[in-house]
């Protein structure tokens, strides 16, 4: 396939990903908002920005002609770096062109916001509007801005690859233009989201190659060489790149607080010909490096690929602000470099941490801050994908709720089924509108547990709390947490809901108002939200949705009357602003009325107790015993024939027909079945289902009491066995999926009433008997 064929298929991958989110999203929401949305995620997973958000600000002349317009932006926690982004997205069947001239529009109509806002445009907004705190923060900072990074997204294809120049506001604003074409997102999504690498050219950019001193010794692993940059150097690679520059380093900059920042600040003010024999320097890592010897001896760097500083970051920083801030003259300041070239590109994320590690001196590194351990979100990922939740009311059908542990696991889980019907039904199972990332894990968890500050500050800020915590107590998700977090994402989604959107939504600040309510309801009441009852009715009470919209307006306008002054949002992420809201509480009567109102959405406390005491390897324990004996319940001699079934057939493979003689040995010699020989035999039972549900009729009929207790003789299996279980299965939920659907389909008629359909439901009957289910006695024979 050629690569415009490739962008083809990307464009209508792309497209219908974007739409499919736009429909799945309750109320409604705008095409051109849901494609920020999606490609401000693919980039943020690359690493080219951070807590980006989609906010989106139009601003139109007499003539309707548009003036400026950004679709969203992220703020660095400094205010040094301003993201503003600009979408220009169509659906279409074909790649279509974008023009120099449509490229020229955006920069200059995102270039207008930005020239509007450090002119007062907050003066003429209102208070509650989306981009109103984005505008008041950036004028009163502005002389902390040190670059804007402007992002044009859009899904069609560049038709010139002309780049547009840096551009400079104000003499000290540095204004960078990123175009992210169709073309350009194809190859960050070729590329695994592996993010552009910073190229440095020393001899195109000042003048000449930076000489160094190489290390005598080669190795397979790495090469590193010696080198001392000019401080004017170090500032100016700073100011253009910002924190892409130290996205390995384990810490951001600490600004001028600490004893060590400040030390630096005062060196290069009093004596800068001194700081290289004061400081420690940099270690830096990089893919690739042009390195030469020269004609007249000595040897220099022409350019590197992939330039971080994975130690060092704090005097970069402060060798920058420190001449910006101070107008400090940093001629006289030379810094050390340490440049490792990593031969190995895949062994990066092991090596980096360490040489951090091992290389820093200034401040404490907590194992925390370097681990790559992610078996939080591993563990999780499997529960989501074996844990059924039960069927939503109206419906028998139970579905998944799908964790996204990396961004496109969804997509791939849906194109590995090859058939257009197997598709429909993997949707059905994992209803996109299901679909959760570890951000937003870390967003109910946190709303949850009354940390609605730390929500505040970001999806990737909020996240990186959520796990260093998580890391420091070595806690694993099990069946218990993970339904709660779902009752917490399905109460999130009530709330945002009743916010409500467009003229009926209750303001403009739904990212904050949301997770403050939700975690004031959970103060409120105590802790007493029935969560199990949330998880099995797949749904809010009607009573608690009421108080949920009564609470999201006293919340919305606490956060517009409380905030003192200071900008709502960056109000919202301190916790003492949290804590107010918890001291003004509500008027007695008003919450005894709530109260009362949600009595039957609380848990029991003694249930509730039982329940958070049960262990992981209680869990597992059940559920694993639980399989062992559906599998057991067909007896020894069943798996004999099973296995010369599928010699017979070639349905089944030599390993899995293996799998059947091992489990029959292990049922004859009375010991426990594997966790191969468990996972294996569930899915040649399934393959049976499919088959030959007649056969595996034949092989439970033939079991003698008690291997299958009261379902073990042979019955006739009626019309009204399909009924009863199915009755049976939507109040207790046991069955999968798969199977409760079939019943649905025997019931309505659209299957024929066959010895194979008689033989699955007999099979069905027999795997829930471990349930309670009783067997119709009178239909016995």
């Amino acid at each position: 396939m050629s690569d415009a064929d490739e962008q083809l298929r990307f464009l209508t991958d792309l497209n219908q990903e974007i739409r499919a989110l736009t429909e799945a999203e309750e109320g409604g929401a705008l095409l051109e908002e849901k494609a920020t949305e999606y490609l401000i995620g693919m980039l943020t997973d690359a690493g080219e920005t951070e807590d980006a958000r989609v906010c989106t600000s139009i601003k139109a002349n007499k003539a309707n002609q548009i003036q400026h317009k950004i679709n969203g932006y992220a703020l660095s926690e400094d205010f040094e770096t301003v993201d503003l982004f600009i979408t220009f997205f169509q659906e279409g069947e074909e790649i279509r062109s974008f023009a120099k001239s449509e490229v020229t529009t955006a920069a200059n109509q995102s270039e207008r916001f930005l020239k509007d806002v450090f002119n007062g445009y907050q003066d003429r907004l209102d208070e509650s509007a989306p981009v109103y705190d984005l505008a008041q923060v950036l004028f009163e900072n502005a002389a902390k801005v040190v670059r804007a990074r402007i992002f044009i997204l859009t899904n069609a294809r560049l038709s010139s690859d002309t780049a547009i120049p840096d551009r400079r506001l104000r003499d000290t604003l540095h204004v960078q233009y990123h175009v992210w074409d169709l073309e350009r997102l194809f190859r960050l999504w070729t590329s695994r989201n592996r993010r552009e690498p910073i190229v440095i050219d020393f001899e195109r950019g000042y003048g000449k190659p930076l000489a160094c001193l190489p290390m005598p010794v080669s190795n397979d692993d790495y090469q590193t060489c010696l080198a001392i940059l000019p401080g004017t150097m170090l500032a100016e690679i700073y100011e253009r790149y910002g924190a892409r520059l130290l996205e390995q380093n384990v810490r951001s900059f600490l600004d001028f607080t600490g004893g060590v920042n400040k030390g630096i600040r005062n060196t290069i003010r009093t004596a800068p010909h001194r700081f290289l024999a004061y400081n420690n320097g940099i270690a830096a890592t990089a893919e690739e490096v042009d390195m030469r010897e020269l004609p007249g001896g000595g040897w220099a760097i022409y350019t590197v690929r992939d330039l971080q500083i994975v130690n060092g970051g704090q005097t970069t920083a402060a060798i920058f602000r420190t001449q910006r801030q101070d107008k400090a003259d940093i001629a006289g300041v030379f810094v050390q470099m340490k440049l490792t070239v990593l031969r190995r590109p895949e062994e990066m994320d092991e090596i980096i941490p360490l040489i951090s590690q091992y290389a820093n001196s200034q401040n404490g590194i907590q194992a925390a801050d370097l681990s790559a351990n992610n078996a939080f979100n591993r563990q999780l990922e499997k529960i989501s994908r074996t844990c059924w939740a039960p069927a939503a009311k109206d419906s028998s059908l139970q579905t998944r709720w799908f964790f996204e542990r990396a961004r496109g696991q969804y997509k791939v889980a849906y194109n590995r089924e090859l058939s257009n019907s197997r598709r429909t039904a993997f949707e059905k199972q994992n209803p996109r509108k299901q679909l959760f990332s570890k951000e937003m894990v870390a967003k109910y968890e946190h709303m949850w547990s009354g940390y609605p500050h730390l929500v505040a500050k970001g999806a990737q800020k909020n996240y990186a709390e959520f796990l260093k915590e998580k890391l420091k107590k070595d806690f694993l998700p099990n069946n218990v947490f993970f339904e709660d977090l779902i009752a917490k994402a399905i109460l999130f989604r009530a709330a945002d809901l009743e916010y409500g959107r467009g003229a009926t939504k209750i303001g403009d600040f739904k990212f904050l108002t949301v997770p403050y309510t939700l975690a004031w309801l959970n103060h409120l009441t105590g802790g007493r939200i029935d969560l199990l009852r949330i998880w099995k009715q797949q749904e809010v009470s009607d009573n608690l949705r009421s108080a949920i919209r009564s609470l999201l307006y006293v919340v919305d306008r606490f956060l517009l009357d409380n905030a003192g002054g200071k900008l709502v949002s960056e109000r919202a992420k301190q916790e003492d602003y949290w804590k107010l809201l918890v001291s003004k509480g509500l008027p007695s009567n008003t919450l005894q009325k709530i109260l009362a109102d949600l009595s039957d959405d609380f848990a029991d406390p003694q249930q509730q107790k039982k329940r958070y005491s049960r262990s992981n390897d209680e869990l597992a324990a059940e559920e694993r015993r639980q399989e062992e004996e559906s599998l057991r319940g067909l007896g020894a001699r069943a798996w004999e024939i099973i296995e010369q079934w599928g010699r017979q057939t070639d349905l089944l493979t030599p390993h899995k027909r293996g799998k059947c003689t091992d489990i029959a040995v292990g049922i004859n010699k009375n010991r426990p079945l594997t966790d191969s020989e468990l996972e294996n035999g569930r899915t040649i039972i399934d393959l049976m289902l499919e088959r030959n549900p007649q056969l595996l009729d034949e092989l439970y009929a033939e079991q003698p009491a008690p291997a299958v207790s009261a379902a073990a003789s042979r019955r006739i299996i009626t019309l009204d066995d399909a009924e009863h279980l199915l009755a049976w299965e939507k109040k207790n939920k046991k069955l999968r999926a798969a199977d409760a659907d079939f019943l649905v389909k025997v019931r309505k008629g659209e299957l024929r009433f066959s010895e194979a359909v008689k033989g699955k439901v007999f099979y069905l009957q027999n795997s829930v008997l471990r349930h309670g289910y009783k067997v119709p006695q009178e239909q016995s024979v």
